[in-house]
């Protein structure tokens, strides 16, 4: 309804094997003040789906889960509200977006349990694609992720897309793989050619003990030599790089961008004007009235 090809999500996977839908590097719940912190890899799937389940009905405030929230507005009106709050430090995201400094209990305007990757394939539209960013809770540090790690995650996700592929018409539906794991790109393309396989950098935005995750030219670089279909990068490295952008389009390799810039329809159209492919946006339904505008103007 809202006019998107794709739907981005993070899939995660639980102690027991299951790929299910989790964005943050934690599941936190309990007192905002001082939550309970475990990882995904820690919970089976029905205790990660009953954490989700009791946070939606709100019948359970101990196991009720919680986050920090990124703030509405500019950056500059989130810097400010946290420092009027008596923040000590800024804290963001991986794209850039400032997150409140206190926990806050888990709220949306409509709540539902959370899913696993299953039961998304069963529930949207077959014509709906799928960016399935395969996350890897690791640390900054950890250079090269184990051969033993990839494989725990990677294999029960590729045997549900397999699997939910031949059922229900499944087959119609694209899938395309990504990751900011180099080590997880290279498995999923050496497990399958179906699925194309993207490698997610933030241009080098974020340390990393791995050097391939630095910089624009060392994502393209990778993608290049581990055979993958394109990268997907912070949307201000195509201006900072011109010649990394230049050099993966010359090599056919699809240049995707994310972050709070693509909210903007003139850096939407300038992108384009770069060769990035596509871009991952927010506020879609904004950012296509904008550009209908600015086509019409």
């Amino acid at each position: 309804a809202s006019g998107a090809a794709f739907v981005e999500f993070d899939v995660q996977v639980t102690g027991d094997g299951v790929p299910v839908v989790w964005h943050d590097d934690l599941v936190e719940y309990g007192d905002p003040a001082n939550p309970t912190r475990c990882a995904v890899a820690d919970l089976t799937a029905v205790e990660f789906q009953a954490l989700g389940a009791l946070s939606a009905s709100g019948k359970c405030q101990q196991l009720s889960v919680v986050r920090k929230f990124r703030h509405a507005g500019s950056t500059a009106a989130a810097v400010a509200a946290e420092a009027e709050a008596g923040a000590a430090s800024i804290q963001t995201n991986e794209i850039g977006e400032v997150l409140t400094s206190q926990h806050r209990r888990w709220c949306c305007e409509a709540d539902d349990s959370f899913p696993t990757l299953q039961q998304l394939f069963a529930s949207l539209p077959a014509n709906l694609a799928f960016n399935i960013e395969v996350k890897m809770a690791t640390p900054h540090d950890l250079a090269v992720t184990s051969a033993t790690e990839v494989n725990r995650v990677v294999k029960p996700i590729l045997d549900v897309v397999s699997r939910c592929s031949r059922c229900n018409g499944g087959s119609s539906r694209q899938v395309v793989f990504s990751s900011f794991d180099p080590e997880v790109c290279r498995a999923l393309r050496a497990a399958q050619h179906q699925h194309p396989v993207l490698f997610l950098s933030t241009g080098g935005r974020d340390w990393h003990a791995d050097p391939r995750r630095m910089s624009l030219t060392a994502a393209v670089e990778e993608a290049m030599s581990s055979r993958l279909s394109g990268v997907v990068v912070d949307s201000g490295a195509p201006m900072a790089a011109p010649e990394a952008a230049a050099l993966a389009r010359s090599n056919g390799l699809k240049l995707l961008t994310y972050g709070l810039e693509n909210d903007s329809a003139d850096w939407v159209l300038k992108q384009q004007q770069l060769g990035v492919a596509g871009v991952i946006v927010d506020d879609l339904q904004g950012l296509i009235a904008a550009l209908t505008a600015a086509n019409k103007g």
